[in-house]
């Protein structure tokens, strides 16, 4: 009975010091060390985000550029978020670089809208980078998407803007000078 009551009281200070020795390393999933993104989205792209450079923008369509550009780093825990978004969620590798989210694969008509909108989305993660373009695209929610795939896409473009709209920076920026209807 000691015997069962020693290799049991071992058999746990073994997982217990497994368990605090991976704590200190990645561990698979984490973000690796190069990953990187950007973003553009909105009507005709006029927002965007870069991670390398930590510039944003909240519209091109301005008379004065500086008063909606900032620069700005995200915490280690929004690229992360981001990070899984892209990779897991979503699986940005698995998309045409050339992208319609509304395209309906079964009748190969797509939704449209005045004006349109663009989504690039662009990262890179352990020496790879992938890019998918959705240039003219209709201005629609995920829910509009004929596939689930479109959804995914349109997601975790929606995932992502929310949480560059929630930078302090981005919520100083003045209201938007030209609205499209």
């Amino acid at each position: 009975m000691k015997a069962l009551r020693f290799l049991c009281i071992l058999t746990a200070l073994s997982a217990l010091f497994l368990l605090c020795a991976c704590g200190t390393e990645k561990q698979p999933g984490d973000t690796p060390d190069d990953f990187a993104f950007s973003i553009v989205w909105g009507c005709y792209g006029q927002s965007s985000y870069d991670s390398r450079t930590g510039k944003l923008v909240k519209t091109t369509y301005t008379s004065d550029a500086d008063k909606f550009t900032a620069y700005v780093k995200l915490t280690e825990e929004q690229l992360n978020e981001i990070y899984r978004i892209l990779f897991y969620d979503t699986d940005i590798t698995g998309y045409p670089d050339e992208y319609d989210p509304f395209l309906d694969p079964v009748t190969g008509t797509s939704l449209m809208s005045r004006p349109t909108g663009t989504v690039i989305i662009s990262a890179t993660a352990n020496g790879v980078t992938k890019t998918v373009t959705c240039k003219n695209i209709a201005l629609g929610e995920p829910d509009r998407c004929p596939s689930e795939e479109g959804k995914a896409f349109l997601t975790a473009k929606s995932r992502i803007a929310a949480v560059i709209k929630s930078l302090p920076e981005w919520e100083a920026f003045p209201d938007y000078e030209v609205h499209f209807e």
